[in-house]
């Protein structure tokens, strides 16, 4: 179908089911406050836009001065705010793979608003949520295919996660430059000014749209599985960003650990459980093969072998036993390798033979997951 302008603009995308569940408990609770509104709002794209787009209609030429959405429900009263709330639509239970529904490119803008919010932090700027807003709204063309044409923001993201460009997959589904239609709609859905700023030409020596725009392609390669290389320029890119933070990489892996412990809520995909799978470079030193559970023979009635071929099968066993007595389906034993450079996984039991936890690496010199 031709994504035109006309067609994108008219979507509302769809809140997530907590972001619904957790803002009317809290606006059934009277001594509630706006900044606990806020805290969930900036999690949930589609509810933030929602937000600005109903101070834009309420109180015109006043979104420019919102520092965050609590000052935007403080400046239209919380009656509204339930009002327009309750007419939001909600997403649809997800499918299977959540990686193709659109609560993959919410995740994308939560993470790009926590990262601005962090550097903003770090660097000293004066409204770092403010920067959050700006970089969860970054890309509102792409939420807005995810609503209009799924099959298409589907296959876009494919592509995305096996390598293309953000800016590449999704201008071949629009049909447009991407850039093009974020600005567009920037304009069209009244978003905030520094998002408006960055949509359209901005001035590369201006450290604060510079900054946004550095969280949203961490967000952007964190939501692409992590490439390399992608990944190690980025870093050194944080690195002269963020002078104090020497170890860029730890900060921004830190970063999305944290990231995940918010976000974990609502249901959506985390880079961080990805980033626990990434490689070392080191080969393994003890290979494991995929274990299935088996019916011991007679002669084990103890469940421990009498004659044990090796250490792997001694732990295959004891792992067996304990899964056992626990009654639990699967069960990982996770052990340092022998230069203790890396926790991989040594045992699993009850997993498919190509889950990516049989690949677990944790580097040890990491400070976080």
């Amino acid at each position: 179908m031709p994504h035109t302008l006309s067609i994108l603009r008219q979507v509302r995308p769809p809140i997530m089911p907590y972001t619904a569940k957790r803002v009317r408990a809290l606006l059934a609770h009277p001594p509630s406050t706006n900044a606990q509104l806020e805290e969930v709002l900036l999690c949930d794209p589609a509810a933030t836009l929602s937000l600005y787009r109903a101070v834009a209609r309420l109180r015109r030429d006043t979104v420019d001065e919102l520092t965050g959405p609590a000052h935007a429900v403080a400046l239209i009263g919380r009656a509204a705010f339930r009002q327009r709330f309750d007419q939001l639509p909600v997403l649809e239970a997800m499918p299977d793979d959540p990686i193709l529904s659109p609560a993959f490119a919410y995740s994308q803008a939560a993470h790009a608003g926590w990262y601005a919010e962090q550097i903003g932090r770090a660097m000293g700027f004066r409204h770092p949520v403010e920067m959050r807003v700006a970089a969860l709204l970054q890309h509102p063309a792409v939420l807005a295919l995810w609503i209009s044409d799924p099959e298409a923001a589907a296959q876009a993201t494919r592509a995305v996660r096996e390598g293309t460009s953000l800016h590449t997959a999704f201008s071949a589904a629009l049909r447009h430059p991407l850039e093009a239609i974020d600005r567009q709609l920037a304009l069209e859905w009244d978003l905030p000014r520094l998002a408006r700023e960055l949509a359209g030409d901005w001035d590369a020596a201006n450290r604060l749209p510079r900054s946004v725009a550095l969280a949203v392609r961490l967000a952007a390669v964190a939501a692409a599985g992590w490439p390399p290389e992608d990944s190690r320029q980025l870093a050194a890119t944080l690195a002269e960003q963020l002078p104090h933070h020497r170890n860029a990489t730890a900060w921004w892996h830190g970063q999305t650990a944290a990231a995940a412990r918010m976000l974990a809520p609502f249901g959506y995909p985390l880079p961080a459980r990805e980033l626990i799978l990434l490689p070392t470079g080191e080969a393994a030193t003890e290979a494991t093969p995929p274990v299935r559970s088996r019916r011991l023979p007679s002669g084990e009635a103890d469940g421990r072998p009498q004659n044990p071929a090796s250490l792997s099968v001694l732990l295959v066993h004891a792992l067996q036993d304990l899964q056992r007595q626990s009654q639990t389906k699967r069960a990982l034993l996770v052990l340092a390798d022998r230069q203790r450079h890396a926790l991989q996984t040594r045992v699993a039991t009850g997993w498919a033979p190509d889950h990516p936890v049989r690949g677990l690496s944790l580097p040890t010199r990491e400070k976080h997951l």
